[in-house]
């Protein structure tokens, strides 16, 4: 009895110490710990994520919202760095001071010479192609730190601080234009100009957009073309192209903005049909017809004066023009209608036709259908419906329905081109040819100026050449032109 009590008390021991299950107790709690905090990890892990992307994607809206605003143009800067700031709202939760994404800072740098890479800091319109965003940093605090501090004993950080920044280039470009460059008359080299040719103040002044010959302040060493931008499909190659270019209503392909190629080679006779196709001559398209109205006008008084001269003072003999094409059947000139007293010829032309637009007041800046938000205090409102009779508008000589000088209707059998107007407008890129000298068939950097000109004259009209005469109408700029594009794209 002793011994099987013995036996039993033995026993029992044995199996006492031979029993485990106690012991998960202690790796439940281990395998807890390590849980509780690897999911605290993971939370927080997925918090900077989203932190992080939060931040990145209101830096790079900012950044490529300012670079789309660099065009070169008078204000692009402030401009772009008002846009930056408001340019979206973005809130967080996963910060542990919630609210709205703050940008911190903006700054906008120049390009280096190969076009493509960040260059110092400017705040200059013209020099601006970057944009920097700068993100006002924010706290995010770990759930994982007081698991960590308890599992090791050490005392460790409980949040961090995310930052984020993102840099956007602008390169613009233009479309819709023809394949003609001017040298900047301003440029005083090293990039300084003495003044802007897309100022208002220069709207009506006569000037050559392309002489014949090799020489002359618009074209050094070459003869005022671009080269064709890759796009521009026509179904031929090298001059005819060119022609082809500057006879459509619409030109194929787009320009950049930031570097413009120059065209060698004297083409002057693919120049001439194609500028004069817009006059209502012949050429190879048959969809390609002329304008309403296609009277040639005088040259600037000084140039005139000067044949020299590729720059003139928009001062021109409009009494003279008017008596001369327009009078009433008996041969007797009307007068010049008093609207017209100092008005360019852009303007006389639009009158022509019966359209309605507005002049800026004491200028000769236009602004056709579209009436300007500030028309009663710097514009006029024209309107040959009620200032003129219309009848007698458009000059019309049947006895010489192909001569440009004293008809203004399309030869017989021709119809008026849908692009109305805007079939004597021409848009023109501005190189300042001095600051950035050059020969042959060369690459140089593009200012962002363009200007569109109103073609006077029929091209080689003097009998020399090609050259090529208007009138200055007005500044190119992605708000006043819908042709004009900003590209941008994250460089950092």
């Amino acid at each position: 009895m002793i011994h099987q009590l013995c036996q039993r008390a033995l026993n029992a021991a044995r199996n006492f110490l031979r029993d485990q299950s106690g012991s998960i107790v202690i790796y439940t709690g281990a395998f807890m710990a390590v849980g509780i905090g690897g999911a605290a990890l993971s939370i927080d892990i997925g918090r900077i994520v989203l932190l992080k992307t939060q931040m990145q994607n209101r830096a790079d809206a900012a950044a490529l919202a300012g670079a789309a605003q660099l065009d070169a143009q008078k204000g692009a800067v402030v401009r772009a760095e008002y846009i930056m700031f408001d340019s979206m709202k973005a809130f967080t939760t996963a910060a542990a001071d919630q609210g709205e994404l703050v940008l911190y800072d903006a700054e906008f740098y120049e390009a280096l010479e190969d076009g493509i890479s960040r260059g110092p800091v400017t705040a200059d319109d013209n020099l601006a192609r970057f944009a920097e965003a700068t993100m006002e940093r924010r706290t995010l605090s770990f759930f994982y730190a007081p698991a960590l501090n308890i599992m090791t004993g050490k005392t460790v950080s409980s949040y961090t601080e995310l930052g984020s920044r993102a840099v956007a280039m602008s390169d613009p470009f233009i479309c819709k234009m023809q394949p003609l460059m001017i040298c900047n008359p301003f440029d005083l080299g090293g990039g300084v100009s003495s003044d802007d040719l897309k100022d208002p103040k220069w709207a009506g002044i006569g000037v050559r957009i392309k002489q014949t010959g090799q020489t002359g302040w618009n074209q050094p060493g070459n003869f005022g073309l671009l080269d064709l931008p890759g796009d521009a499909a026509y179904g031929v190659s090298g001059a005819n192209a060119v022609e082809a270019a500057l006879a459509a209503d619409e030109p194929k392909g787009c320009y950049s903005v930031s570097a413009m190629g120059v065209r060698t080679g004297n083409v002057s006779g693919k120049v001439k049909d194609g500028v004069n196709t817009r006059f209502g001559h012949a050429f190879t398209d048959p969809t390609i017809v002329p304008a309403p109205n296609t009277m040639n006008y005088p040259n600037d008084d000084v140039m005139i004066a000067d044949t020299t001269l590729s720059f003139g003072d928009g001062v021109w003999d409009i009494a003279t023009y008017w008596a001369d094409n327009h009078k009433d059947p008996g041969g007797v000139p009307y007068p010049l209608p008093p609207v017209l007293n100092g008005a360019s010829r852009y303007q006389v032309y639009l009158f022509e036709q019966g359209t309605v637009y507005w002049k800026g007041k004491g200028k000769k800046t236009t602004q056709v259908a579209t009436e300007p938000l500030d028309a009663a205090a710097n514009w006029d409102k024209i309107d040959p419906t009620v200032d003129y009779p219309l009848e007698a508008v458009i000059p019309t000589n049947p006895a010489a329905p192909d001569d440009n000088f004293t008809d203004g209707e399309p030869p017989p059998g021709q119809t008026v081109s849908s692009y109305g107007q805007a079939r004597r407008l021409v848009k023109v890129a501005v190189a300042d040819c001095v600051s950035n000298p050059f020969k042959g068939n060369a690459t140089i950097p593009g200012t962002g100026s363009y200007v569109e000109f109103f073609i006077t004259r029929e091209a080689g009209v003097d009998g020399v050449g090609a050259t090529i005469y208007a009138e200055l109408v007005r500044g190119i700029e992605a708000r006043t032109s819908v042709e004009f594009h900003g590209n941008v794209r994250l460089t950092e």
